[in-house]
């Protein structure tokens, strides 16, 4: 099945350096992005949702910048990445968010992503 690659970029009133551990590891992510995760002893990240384990590695991670994960197994050739992009016009700053997976209903994608994102947002405050 092919791939279906959805971008958005989401803006934030918070810092990437204060952001940063909520897109990298499992404490953060598991706050806003999954019901549970956590490492396993290879060092991937298990993310579940719906009572349903789903394996990723960690494949490039830049301090402050960006994080990436490819999934493996079933759901291999799948990855999140997400990065942090800051406007040189006002400074502010946004996160990149990139859902390479098997949905390709891009409708329901942005759903899941506003509310996810809104969820962080109420967080971190921003």
């Amino acid at each position: 099945m092919a791939k279906f690659k959805y971008t958005q970029e989401f803006p934030f009133r918070a810092s990437p350096k204060v952001l940063y551990n909520y897109i990298s590891t499992p404490g953060g992510l598991q706050q806003w992005f999954a019901e549970s995760v956590r490492l396993n002893s290879d060092s991937k990240f298990v993310f579940n949702w719906d009572g349903k384990d789903h394996v990723a590695e960690l494949t490039s991670s830049r301090l402050n910048k960006s994080s990436r994960f490819d999934f493996t197994g079933e759901d291999e050739g799948n990855f999140l990445e997400f990065k942090f992009v800051t406007s040189e016009l006002d400074n502010s700053t946004y996160l990149k968010v990139t859902d390479n997976s098997d949905n390709d209903d891009a409708d329901d994608l942005e759903t899941m992503w506003n509310e996810l994102i809104s969820h962080l947002k109420e967080i971190v405050g921003g």
